[in-house]
């Protein structure tokens, strides 16, 4: 049986309620035609828009079942589970086969969201899920919810009382107790107003109001960024020393060396007849320590020097070209 079939049956077969006429119930159902017919095309918003105009015009519970319907093709779970709980709850006297329908929507939806167990303690609170309105406290049944972080508000006539934030997963629950924040503080009192003394009698003194003291800023510490602020100046300066003495102890071993092999070999030269090798890259693997120390230590100074006059000092890069800081600036010091 289609859809279209069995809204109209459903009206047929329902008896209009006391307070609605003949004339409304033919109303939704000219509604349930057109919104059927574009929910079969694929409208499935302009089908919704037409349902609920036709529960406006006609309050049956049977209507829920094609809201709950097009909210589910919709994507809108929550609302297709609003609906389609009402439609179970209202219309006992639904068709079985849209009952079971409806029952196996449910349990589908229900099947990707979570619950919220919403316990308040204020009896009468209005409480409201992300926003969203849905009664009053005390809450006797749990909300379903979509997966993720959900914002819980209790107000009452309008001023918030508590409000908590709960993550609920695919298929769990999470409770959420809201108890009202105490009361704020009262306010102290207003100050007096002046007071005029009657003739012959002195004024009272004003009462002096109360000095809040506030520690002064510690003096600006001139020399820390001149010689105590200077930590890599003096690691620079250090360093230069330590490969200047490196680079002096290597060097002195190896004029040593040198002085001995010239002696065994009698010649001005080491290199040359009587003199082993392995002697002679002996001497020059020290010859060559010496030497990369003593370039060491030459760069250690020159940073060591610029150091002393860039650190401690505030560094502005002002661009020459354009206005952004690229290759092209100069430093202010």
């Amino acid at each position: 049986m289609s859809m279209t079939s069995i809204i109209l049956l459903a009206l047929l077969a329902q008896t209009t309620p006391p307070s609605q006429s003949g004339q409304d119930k033919a109303k939704a159902k000219a509604l349930l035609s057109e919104g059927a017919s574009l929910y079969e095309r694929g409208d499935y918003t302009g089908a919704l828009e037409k349902f609920h105009a036709a529960y406006g015009a006609y309050s049956s519970a049977k209507i829920w079942f094609n809201i709950g319907q097009a909210d589910r093709d919709l994507g809108r779970p929550l609302d297709a589970l609003e609906a389609f709980q009402k439609f179970l709850d209202g219309a006992s006297d639904a068709l079985p086969e849209d009952r079971e329908d409806a029952k196996a929507s449910v349990a589908e939806i229900q099947k990707r969201l979570g619950q919220l167990i919403i316990e308040c303690e204020t009896a009468g609170a209005e409480i409201s899920v992300d926003g969203r309105p849905i009664g009053l406290a005390p809450r006797a049944r749990p909300i379903w919810v979509m997966p993720g972080a959900h914002q819980v508000l209790a107000t009452q006539n309008g001023t918030p009382l508590a409000v908590e934030t709960a993550n609920v997963s695919v298929g769990g629950s999470a409770t959420v107790v809201l108890k009202a924040a105490p009361a704020a503080a009262s306010a102290p009192p207003p100050a007096m107003s002046p007071v005029l003394a009657s003739p012959g009698e002195a004024t009272p003194a004003a009462a002096a109001p109360p000095v809040t003291t506030v520690d002064a800023p510690p003096p600006p510490e001139s020399n820390r960024g001149r010689w105590l602020g200077r930590k890599w100046t003096w690691i620079a300066g250090g360093s230069a020393v330590i490969f200047l003495g490196t680079a002096a102890i290597v060097g002195g071993l190896a004029q040593s060396r040198f002085s001995d092999l010239k002696k065994s070999c009698g010649k001005d030269s080491v290199e040359g007849l009587g003199c082993d090798q392995g002697d002679i890259d002996s001497l020059q693997m020290r010859m060559t320590t010496a030497n990369v120390f003593w370039g060491l230590a030459g760069a250690a100074a020159v940073t060591a020097g610029i150091l002393f006059f860039v650190e401690g000092h505030p560094v502005e890069v002002v661009p020459m070209v354009g206005e952004s800081k690229g290759a092209l600036a100069r430093m202010n010091f």
